[in-house]
């Protein structure tokens, strides 16, 4: 086919007369059809329609007819009746794919309209799945699912060949089937898995926020211009998502074998869930990482990691990156973190150890970068950045702004600022916004910060890391002790005195001090954290202990009941909690009583 691609088919102009049939020497290559290949369909430019569509930009999102008849001017009849059928199978989502299509017909043609069309419905559709359904059609598809799997797993007496039926069940879905690896080998955990429609709503719930999320990002959707770092249904779900939770803390309580109670929601304006809480210990934490560099005579380094300009899907201004691949946010942050892992890796190998604070956060559209406040020794500083430089390099080093762009380092400079007052307006930006009033872009923080939440919560990506330092874990468990000091026997050792006093203090720079430095093994620290092992099997009796096992029958993570300090024990978590739904809490801890174990799973949240 010679000259291929060099002019359309047929001409792109807007024809308003009524016979809207395509020609008869372009009927073969139909735009609209999905079999077909269309790449000699593409549009060069050159017959642009110069027309302005008068495109109902007010209708319902469902109005399925409206739409299609403010885009019945463009294309064929064929093309008409592919845009209602794709609208129509994808209702929820049909206004922003009519405004997308437009937009393309403008830029380019209504080929590369339809081709876009076809792109976005088959990511949409996997086989007999519409991510784009309501609840309560996923719910059924989770449901049939499960029982698909479960029968399966009875018929086979969940052998080896029912796991391997299971598996290629939740891969023709997209979704990624439990390792047997991750459980010491046994299939029967995963399989329990596989059979339960719980794993399946959070599986094919999570693949429905990043596919439409995803796709709202690649239809320009999430950008400055227009909602940035999320788009607007994410942060509804979102919004949705957290006043679900809300009802549900305020309905639930916890109580135990002594008449105790406490709401979880009580429980949630103490702990680390409430922004606040979580705001301050990353401060506490930062600046008690500044204090131990001073002390030690190190130096603090403010670095940035972006990815390659193919994972970005629009400029600054809004308009759509040419070199745009398709990479996820979520693929985004992996890069990444493999990125980062390699960098670790050499540092490790050259004998340089650093320590400090990770925060991921989005560029306008969605895509993540990374900024890393990180400790080291001063003679150190020059190979940590060529390091850094030459790892973020590697792909795609040589594209225009690489070097520029790809990662920066700004030495902090204590004249200046503190390095903790330096990252305190990335974390708050990145919680909830106190103490800003815009962001970078211009935006109202409290908001911004609402998009960013939906943003982490909907690629499941962890905003902050702290790299090296003592556990958090034990930091906690002291700090709950402190409050608690009749479960402290009368000779505990210094090494816990002064810890507990560093913790109830909320010095972080005088723990980390006494657990050995911001640089140790975690073996080797002074204190360790107690877990409760529980075994599957009660080698005495030969007798499943059902207490160990989770719903899916393979054995309960550790739960931590103490400290261990100079290899002497220090059980903190004595009394027995249960949750209680609604206000028979009464009854419930009555039961309790006299009772070794809860008949509602125990819970950590405090004592």
């Amino acid at each position: 086919m010679a000259d291929a691609g060099s002019k359309p088919a047929t001409s792109t102009k807007f024809r308003n007369d009524s016979n809207r049939s395509r020609p008869t020497q372009a009927s073969k290559y139909a735009a609209c059809s999905g079999s077909l290949n269309l790449s000699h369909l593409v549009h060069t430019g050159q017959h642009r329609p110069t027309a302005r569509l008068n495109f109902v930009t007010n209708s319902a999102p469902n109005d399925v007819d409206t739409l299609c008849d403010a885009l019945k001017p463009i294309g064929t009849r064929q093309c008409h009746d592919f845009r209602k059928r794709i609208f129509t199978t994808h209702q929820s989502l049909a206004d922003d794919l009519g405004r997308s299509y437009l937009e393309t017909v403008q830029e380019k043609s209504y080929v590369e309209a339809n081709r876009n069309l076809l792109r976005i419905n088959d990511r949409l559709l996997i086989h007999d799945l519409n991510l784009s359904d309501d609840e309560d059609s996923l719910k059924t598809f989770c449901k049939k699912q499960s029982n698909t799997c479960r029968e399966f797993a009875e018929r086979l007496n969940y052998s080896p060949k029912a796991f391997d039926l299971a598996c290629d069940l939740a891969n023709r879905y997209r979704i990624t089937p439990p390792h047997a690896k991750d459980y010491q080998g046994d299939i029967y955990p995963c399989i329990k898995r596989l059979c339960s429609e719980k794993w399946w709503r959070k599986k094919i719930y999570g693949l429905q926020r990043k596919t439409i999320e995803s796709v709202a990002r690649d239809l320009g959707l999430v950008c400055q211009q227009k909602n940035a770092y999320a788009s607007q249904r994410a942060v509804a779900q979102r919004t949705r998502q957290k006043a679900k939770n809300l009802e549900y803390l305020e309905n639930t309580y916890i109580e135990n074998d002594l008449g105790q109670r406490f709401s979880l929601l009580e429980m949630y304006d103490r702990s680390t869930s409430n922004p606040k809480v979580r705001r301050a210990e990353l401060m506490t934490r930062i600046k008690g990482f500044e204090i131990v560099a001073d002390q030690l005579g190190h130096c603090g380094e403010f670095y940035t990691l972006t990815t390659p300009s193919r994972m970005h899907a629009r400029f600054k201004r809004g308009g759509k990156n040419p070199k745009y691949d398709g990479t996820t946010p979520d693929q985004a942050h992996k890069y990444l973190t493999d990125l980062f892992c390699c960098i670790r890796a050499k540092l490790h190998r050259e004998g340089i150890t650093t320590y400090g604070l990770r925060v991921v956060e989005p560029n306008h559209d969605g895509t993540p970068h990374w900024h890393l406040l990180l400790f080291m020794r001063p003679e150190d500083t020059a190979q940590v950045r060529d390091i850094f430089q030459c790892y973020a390099l590697k792909d795609s080093g040589d594209e225009k702004g690489a070097l520029k762009h790809r990662f920066t380092a700004k030495a902090i400079d204590p004249s200046r600022g503190s390095a903790a007052g330096y990252v305190a307006k990335y974390i708050s930006k990145n919680i909830d916004g106190a103490h800003l009033e815009n962001d970078t872009l211009g935006n109202d923080s409290t908001q911004a910060a609402r998009s960013i939440d939906a943003w982490a919560s909907t690629y499941n990506i962890r905003q902050f890391q702290f790299l090296g330092g003592p556990s958090v874990t034990i930091w906690r468990e002291l700090r709950r002790l402190s409050n608690s000091p009749e479960a402290l026997p009368p000779d505990y050792p210094i090494a816990l005195r002064q810890a507990l006093q560093a913790a109830d203090s909320a010095e972080w720079a005088a723990y980390v001090m006494l657990m050995g430095g911001p640089i140790m093994r975690k073996s080797e620290r002074p204190i360790q954290p107690l877990y409760d092992h529980k075994t599957a099997l009660d080698t005495s009796t030969g007798e499943l202990n059902e207490e160990a096992l989770s719903q899916y029958g393979d054995s309960k993570a550790p739960k931590l009941i103490g400290l261990i300090v100079s290899t002497r024990k220090l059980i903190t978590r004595l009394q027995v909690w249960a949750i209680v739904v609604g206000r028979n809490a009464t009854e419930t801890a009555a039961s309790l009583r006299g009772c070794a174990v809860a008949a509602a799973p125990p819970l950590d949240l405090c004592q």
